[in-house]
């Protein structure tokens, strides 16, 4: 015979509401380390302590932290704050967030009683309620789902474990079902509130205004409008994507620069523009804003058809090649003297745009005028006092090559093959920091390439500028489309050449933090991408031009499986005929089938509804489970009492065993008795014990230490 081992009640609903607590706290620290919250420290501390958790709970681990060691704890690493700042945060945004993490992960591991409980579920929502400053994804609105369920789950498991530790009366199974249809009413129009609330709210008007008040030590990889060398803290690569390209012949095209602006005026450590005016365009009569003359529309050579979809928080579109046409929903566009497109009064929401552009040979960024004006290249020729041994390194890697276009690859070559692609922080404020970078460092990112090679092009008198934008992307396999992230960011170079005009160059080596990585996490990315593009497209995105293109797939369909049947409809026909009488046959025997299936079930359902009533009137089992949980309940209450005062229940006793074992003449006839009223109540199924036991246990636990 298997012995089955008894399961307490109480304790199983006690894991369960711990549970539920650590489901919150790892759905809000894991939204909070997507959307850019925590720092690499944050989010180790933060898996540790869910692993720990986790491991007690399953009971692969066992031990415990008591509450006066968690605080002793928190005490000392408050101690280490200070270092903490100097040494790893660097500013006190994350110095910050490091103090809550330990207190939290300390927290966590001490949590006892309710009100731990109610600080841990606190914590989770801080942490929803951190990523919901940043996020507006799919990933984000998973990750809500699952912390409201978990939070339902948790305020329901407190209640019924609240219900269960007061005293049992009758109309009690009653009053929890009450309580729980409120608690579950409130909760459900509640969380429907913090949803539209957190979701749809907070973060279009709240994540610009809080990435200004609270900057931190660390960069995120992204487009930026203006470059500054020498910043010291880490640049950290972002996975977040920023385009969604579909090109118009369904092949995802690699390796393009996607080119917002392009930044010419320099001061030995910042590129910038100063306002300089540009050019209205607007809209014709087919939609479309033309960006080039007809001569260049005329213009031979290849040239592609694609459609962008563009997060927000750009005024810049992201154009690849020489754009000739635009369309977007917006009729004005802007052309900067820098050769960008942008929107007149920018954008904070999701802007979908289509393109057209020439992708002629030799990267050519613009139309080719006759000559570049006296005052535009004096413009692209201006620099700061420069470090001496730059130009002499520009005319030792240039000498003996024939015209500029000649000089400006030797340059790009010489960077790409000397010099490392690294992310790694600068150590500290430089006054130079491009010498630094070409005479001390020799590594840096595409900044440092860009810049040191346009200050040498320069210093040879070519114009030259440095082109922000984003490089490459992926292609994603489930959706057709090339995805490019915030860490496909990128600063390039663009040398006036005669004949050629504004072309580009790239002298930034391709290192391992720019090649892309494989792998399963990869390809679970593509995954999550496709579940994204399809939300934001037909949930998020769902307008008139996404109905035409439905409409317009749904009839295409259509049209390709019309000839299709009435080439073969007589076939059809005859197949159809050949088993219409097998089906019909088989159908009116499922239908016998299905009639008799359900009689069965009604007279089943009819007898356990019979004997469930008649099991409640007799007092049935229901009753007795509820006085035997009772009756544990207060005997493991009695046995704590008796701890304290120096008699230990050893496991190998029954509860008679122990009763007699104790001989204080005090203790003694009470312990008998309850032991006696115990047995009564657990076994007895004499529901009326209750009363009398729990006096009986209130005068042991007055009894002196």
């Amino acid at each position: 015979m298997v012995r089955q081992r008894a399961v307490d009640p109480e304790r199983a609903l006690d894991v369960f509401l711990q549970g539920a607590l650590l489901a919150m706290l790892a759905s809000g620290t894991v939204a909070a380390a997507l959307a850019g919250a925590l720092d690499q420290a944050g989010m180790v501390a933060g898996a540790a302590a869910l692993a720990a958790r986790l491991a007690q709970l399953a009971g692969w681990a066992r031990f415990t932290i008591s509450r006066r060691w968690a605080t002793g704890a928190t005490a000392c690493y408050l101690l280490f704050v200070p270092a903490d700042y100097f040494l790893i945060s660097h500013a006190v945004i994350p110095a910050t967030v490091h103090v809550i993490v330990v207190a939290a992960a300390l927290k966590l591991l001490s949590a006892r009683s309710g009100r731990d409980s109610a600080v841990l579920g606190l914590i989770g929502f801080a942490g929803m309620l951190a990523a919901a400053f940043h996020a507006t994804s799919l990933t984000f609105l998973l990750l809500l789902m699952l912390f409201w369920a978990a939070t339902l789950a948790a305020l329901a498991s407190a209640e019924i474990r609240g219900a269960m530790r007061g005293p049992a009366t009758a109309g009690g199974a009653l009053g929890i079902g009450r309580r729980l249809g409120l608690l579950t009413g409130a909760a459900g129009a509640s969380g429907l509130a913090l949803t539209v609330a957190l979701f749809f709210v907070v973060p279009r008007t709240a994540r610009v205004a809080l990435e200004r008040l609270m900057p931190g030590a660390q960069r995120v990889s992204g487009f930026a409008p203006e470059i500054t060398l020498g910043q010291p803290g880490e640049i950290r690569p972002s996975s977040t994507p920023v385009l969604h390209v579909r090109f118009a012949d369904g092949e995802p095209r690699a390796g393009l620069h996607w080119r917002g602006t392009a930044l010419a005026e320099f001061d030995g450590r910042r590129w910038y523009n100063s306002p300089r005016g540009g050019t209205v365009l607007r809209a014709g009569e087919s939609g479309y804003v033309q960006l080039v003359s007809d001569d260049q529309r005329r213009r031979p050579g290849p040239r592609s058809f694609y459609e962008v979809l563009l997060d927000g928080g750009s005024e810049y579109l992201f154009l690849a090649g020489l754009p000739e046409n635009v369309r977007l929903s917006s009729d004005l566009l802007v052309r900067t003297p820098s050769g960008g497109v942008k929107l007149p009064f920018g954008q904070n929401e999701e802007l979908r745009y289509v393109v057209y552009s020439y992708l002629g040979a030799g990267g050519a960024v613009d139309e080719v005028p006759s000559r570049l004006s006296s005052e535009d290249r004096y413009f692209h020729l201006r620099l700061p006092p420069m470090d001496s041994r730059t130009a002499e390194l520009a005319r030792a890697i240039t000498a003996g090559d024939g015209d500029d276009d000649a000089r400006a690859r030797s340059i790009e070559r010489y960077l790409r093959t000397h010099f490392a692609y690294s992310l790694d922080p600068v150590e500290s404020d430089s006054r130079d920091p491009l010498a630094e970078f070409l005479f001390e460092r020799r590594k840096g990112h595409c900044e440092y390439f860009a810049s040191a090679m346009a200050v040498m092009l320069r210093q040879l008198w070519i114009p030259s500028r440095v082109a922000t934008g984003y490089l490459g992307g992926t292609a994603n396999p489930f959706t057709g489309l090339l995805v490019v992230r915030a860490s496909d960011a990128h600063a390039w170079v663009e040398a006036w050449i005669p004949a050629q005009g504004w072309t580009t160059y790239d002298p930034t080596p391709v290192g391992e933090e720019r090649a892309g990585a494989g792998g399963l996490w990869s390809q679970l990315g593509l995954y999550l991408d496709a579940g994204e593009t399809f939300w934001q497209e037909w949930v998020v995105g769902y307008d008139l031009d996404r109905q035409l293109t439905l409409a317009f797939q749904v009839d295409q369909s259509r049209r390709r499986g019309a000839p299709w049947l009435q080439r073969n409809w007589k076939r059809l026909a005859g197949a159809w005929r050949a088993t219409a009488g097998s089906l019909s046959l088989q159908a009116g025997k499922a239908g016998i089938a299905a009639v008799l299936l359900l009689l069965a079930l009604v007279v089943l359902l009819r007898w356990r509804i019979a004997a469930a009533l008649s099991r409640r009137r007799a007092g049935g089992p229901g009753e007795a489970l509820q006085a035997a949980h009772e009756a544990a309940r207060l005997y493991r209450r009695m046995l704590a009492a008796m701890h304290k005062r120096g008699f230990e229940k050893a496991p190998c006793q029954t509860a008679g065993e122990f009763a007699a074992g104790v001989r204080q003449s005090e203790a003694a006839p009470l312990v008998a008795e309850f032991t006696a009223r115990y047995h009564a109540l657990r076994y007895g199924q004499e529901p009326e014990q209750a009363a009398r036991l729990a006096l009986v246990l209130r005068q042991i636990e007055a009894l002196p230490r």
